[in-house]
């Protein structure tokens, strides 16, 4: 009897954590610049100038494409230069979006 208690109440505190997580994570663009922050005690910046920006990609899956949510990649040139963002809304209109400020504002890139 309890474990049939226990299949949605775990269900529930899964949804509930995703949830909090992709709220704590916001992508700004300020300037000629994207900033990127994730965390809530501990908290993870990166910037990129908008005119280094090589690559923007939307990974989505059957279920995320249903619900109008992905996964969207921004990528610079280096070792390290990928932002990886897990299920936000709309990805491909932030990512139409991203390009076009990028070559708004660095045309000959």
């Amino acid at each position: 009897m309890w474990a049939l208690l226990a299949v949605p109440a775990l269900a529930a505190v899964f949804t509930m954590t995703r949830h909090i997580q992709r709220r704590l994570i916001t992508l700004t663009i300020q300037n000629d610049r994207l900033r990127y922050e994730a965390g809530f005690l501990s908290k993870t910046t990166r910037t990129m100038e908008l005119g280094q920006i090589q690559d923007v990609r939307v990974d989505q899956t059957f279920g995320q494409r249903l619900l109008n949510i992905g996964d969207l990649s921004l990528e610079t040139a280096g070792e390290t230069s990928r932002i990886v963002i897990e299920s936000i809304d709309r990805p491909q209109e932030a990512a139409d979006h991203i390009l076009e400020l990028s070559r708004a504002r660095h045309p000959n890139v």
